[in-house]
This record gives C-alpha cells, structure tokens and sequence, in this order.
C-alpha cells in the first residue's frame, strides 16, 4: 500500500506554516505572560540577576577603596608592623556596617516605613565621608607638600568617584530589594484575587446550571374554593287552598303580604301576624297558620 498523501489547501507554502506556527505559539504565550505565579517567577530571576551583578561591582570598588585606606591608615609602615595589617581592615568594617544598615533599611523600605532617625542618615554619611576622605587625603598630599610633579589628579579623580559610587551602589542594592518585595506582593495579591474570582465564577456557573437545569414540577395543591353562600330560598307568596279555607280576596293578599314580611326577618308566620294583616278572629289566624305550617310553607292551591 502506497503512502496516503496529507491535502493541503491551495497557497498554504512553507512561509505560511511557519507564520501559522508563530501565531499558534503568540497566542499560547499571551496567556502565560498574564499568568500571576510566572511574572512572579520572572521578577525574581531578574531581581537576583541584578543584585548580583551590583554586589559583583560593589565588591570590585571596595577591593579599590580598601586599598587606599589601608595606604592612607599605614603611610610608611612595613609588613613587618602590625598596623600595617590591621589598616586592611577599616574599610571591610565601614562597608560592612554600611551595607548592614542598608540591608535593614530595605527591609522596612518594603513594608513602607521610612528610616527618618537622625542618627540613620549621620551613620551613612560619616561612612561615606571617611571612606571618601581616606582614599582622597593621599592623592592630594603632594598639592599639599608642593610636590606638583608627583601629583597625578586621573588618580586622585578616581579615588574620589569610586568611593562615591561603592556608597551609592550601597545605598540602591536595599532600595532594589524593598521594589522587588514590593512587586512580589502585588503580584501574589493579584494571583490571590484571580483565585478567589476563578472560585466564585465556578459558584457562579454552578448556581447558573442549577437555575438552567429542568426541575421537575411539582403539582401545587389546588386552592379551596370557598363555597358559595347559600342564600335563603326565595319565599313565593302563600296561596291559600280553596278547599280548606276560602278567604277574600283582599284578605288573601294580606296573609300573602304578611308571610313575605315573616319570610325576608327569617322567621315563620304567627297567629299575630295574621290577625294584625288580615284583621280575623283568633281561630281562623290560627288555622291559616297551621294550614301554611301543613303544607311546608308551600304555596296554597
């Protein structure tokens, strides 16, 4: 069986697959140069870079400047002279204390306390000052003495620049410190805020699928439908049968009229009643009492 060979689409050349790929790789990066955790990462393999490099100079300019204290503090001492020892030391010791009051200053610098004591700035600045001036002292001693031809001023410039430039490397290496600390927890604040945001937006979403999913419907009770009043049957006017008793007219209308009035009170129908509508005698009122009373309050035929 032959090789089955990969359709491409017309135009795709080498030049456009290479593009594609970087494109492919562009995209994939823009998402982890936003990552929190990676510039993390980066600041500190930068900051690390670069405070390594200034105490790499830092150590080269007070091997430099120790050297012209320790002639200064010596002057025409030989090995065999104690003092001529013990002068290599000074400058190791103001450096020393410089940078350990530098380091501490960095320390608070990042929680953004200022170091403002008085004693803070004289420390530095008599370090800086004595180290300044036992590097420039001897350079200068031949304007001094009036010996001009042994004068060289490339040295003396020197000798004055570097220490200036050992105190301020002194002074920006806690400085980078405190920055980069500083750095590290705005982005750490940031990586926390992007968690507890990834967490309510998984909240978010699983509330939203609960809303999204069907729910089974639940067959709420019918309401009790209150019944209806019963209202009192409609009361049709007496009819007073002809067999039993035979009344006028004008009286029949007045029994009709007296059994409403009782009807509508909700009452039944007296003897009373019948006499004062129909003004009979006692016996007939109560017989067309009992009479309606016989037939259940219906009508009379």
């Amino acid at each position: 069986m032959g090789l089955r060979r990969t359709r491409t689409k017309p135009g795709t050349t080498r030049r456009v697959r290479k593009l594609g790929d970087r494109i492919s790789e562009a995209r994939q990066l823009r998402g982890l140069v936003r990552d929190p955790d990676l510039n993390a990462v980066e600041m500190e393999r930068q900051g690390r870079r670069t405070l390594t490099g200034l105490w790499f100079f830092l150590s080269l300019g007070l091997v430099f400047t120790t050297a012209g204290v320790q002639r200064f503090l010596a002057g025409d001492a030989t090995t065999e002279d104690p003092l001529w020892w013990a002068a290599w030391t000074v400058e190791p010791m103001f450096a020393g204390l410089l940078i350990t009051v530098l380091n501490f200053e960095a320390v608070i610098l990042s929680y953004g306390i200022q170091p403002d004591h008085d004693w803070w700035r004289r420390l530095k600045r008599v370090l800086l000052t004595s180290t300044l001036a036992m590097n420039v002292i001897p350079q200068v001693m031949p304007l001094i003495r009036g010996q001009w031809e042994t004068f060289n001023p490339g040295s003396a410039a020197v000798h004055a620049i570097i220490p200036v430039i050992v105190y301020g490397i002194a002074e920006v290496i806690p400085v980078i410190q405190a920055r980069q600390r500083q750095v590290l927890l705005l982005i750490y604040q940031a990586a926390d805020t992007a968690d507890g945001n990834g967490v309510e937006d998984q909240a978010d979403e699983h509330d939203r699928a609960d809303v999204d999913q069907p729910r089974p419907v639940e067959q709420a009770p019918a309401p009790a439908v209150p019944a209806p009043a019963q209202e009192p049957p409609a009361v049709s006017p007496p009819r007073v049968p002809g067999t039993a008793l035979r009344l006028p007219p004008d009286m029949l209308q007045a029994v009709k009229d007296a059994y409403t009035r009782a009807a509508s009170e909700g009452r039944e129908l007296t003897t009373a009643d019948v006499r004062r509508a129909a003004r009979v005698p006692e016996q007939l009122a109560e017989k067309i009492v009992a009479e309606l009373r016989t037939h259940n309050g219906h009508a009379f035929a």
